[in-house]
């Protein structure tokens, strides 16, 4: 008689302060996106390795070359000593008989911060690649989002005050552009500012329009959207040529996410100037409702960088887009403000 395998997941989340109880964690080591991988190299070289390998090394979606999601560091049980520990994403493997089920345990600052560990508990290599393959993903966006979480909180002491007191006057939200932009353009309901780096350029774009209905949020309406503001708004080197969305050999992706507590559209996807030249690139948007002001705003990041890598750089702006805070976010944040003085 066949027996059906129920997986269990735990899932435990241990938000450790670095502070707490007086106490103080060093700064991590390493660099963005690097996840230092603990499993012995016997199971490393076999299914449970090569499980971990395909999640972590799987192509960023919307790059116009290949580039790994992540990068991978690997070592074994017996070497994860003090002077690894610092790591700043961490993937500890256990897999041992003495479970009886599989966990998995998400973790920050536990031996450093700003840190990240996730801890796989499995009895045996089969159950940990199942555990792999149902739960990778969430695996792979923790690490994804407190990475995120943490440029954002760097762009904070990085921040080019003057930009953000123009956006917020021109549209009223606050917004962590970074002190590197200082290139920008003006229109009505329109703000675009860039780097103008050679080697790699980032720029980001700001435009609103009055909100009618809730097609506003879907693919379709929003690509055609902006393509009709960057061919208004971006113009190509070459007359009449213009930034445009690559549909060709590229599908943009959209999806529905929560912003702040509130919903939000995004985009990722290939933009190219088109009627001439060869530029182009990744960009990354959310759109999302101001109620305060019943409009839509689009926060849209975009990278030009010929021959060199481009998965940080759009990351890089991904933090940027995600620091927004729209009208009633800032209304909310000023009651509280108000709640905590009295």
């Amino acid at each position: 008689m066949k027996t059906k395998l129920f997986v269990l997941l735990s899932i435990v989340l241990l938000l450790v302060s670095c502070n707490k109880g007086g106490s103080s964690l060093p700064s991590v080591s390493g660099s963005k996106y690097e996840i230092l991988v603990v499993m012995d190299e016997a199971q490393w070289k076999m299914t449970p390795g090569r499980s971990i390998v395909a999640l972590l090394d799987q192509d960023m979606e919307c790059l116009p070359q290949g580039e790994a999601v992540t990068k991978i560091l690997h070592c074994q049980q017996a070497d994860f000593t003090d002077m690894l520990k610092p790591a700043r994403n961490i993937l500890l493997t256990d897999i041992s008989g003495k479970y009886t089920r599989p966990r998995v345990i998400y973790t920050i600052n536990k031996w450093a911060q700003p840190q990240s560990v996730v801890v796989v508990q499995a009895p045996n290599d089969s159950i940990f690649t199942t555990t792999i393959k149902n739960y990778g993903e969430n695996i792979l966006k923790f690490f994804l989002r407190t990475e995120r979480e943490r440029q954002v909180e760097f762009n904070k002491s990085n921040v080019n005050a003057n930009a953000k007191a123009e956006i917020e006057k021109q549209f009223g939200i606050q917004i962590d552009i970074q002190q590197g932009m200082n290139r920008s353009v003006k229109r009505k309901d329109f703000y675009w500012i860039t780097n103008d780096n050679p080697n790699i350029r980032e720029d980001i774009v700001i435009y609103s329009y009055p909100y009618t209905d809730k097609k506003t949020f879907t693919k379709e309406f929003l690509l055609a959207k902006r393509d009709s503001v960057m061919k208004a708004n971006i113009p190509g080197e070459i007359v009449g040529s213009y930034m445009g969305t690559e549909y060709k050999y590229s599908t943009p992706v959209f999806r529905e996410i929560t912003v702040n507590g509130g919903y939000a559209a995004e985009l990722r996807g290939l933009w190219k100037i088109k009627n001439g030249g060869a530029m182009g690139g990744p960009f990354y948007s959310q759109t999302r409702l101001d109620e305060v002001n019943k409009r839509v705003i689009t926060i849209e990041g975009f990278v030009f960088a010929p021959g060199a890598k481009k998965r940080n750089p759009i990351r890089q702006l991904e933090a940027v887009v995600y620091s927004a805070k729209l009208p009633q976010e800032i209304n909310v944040l000023k009651e509280i403000s108000v709640v905590a003085k009295k």
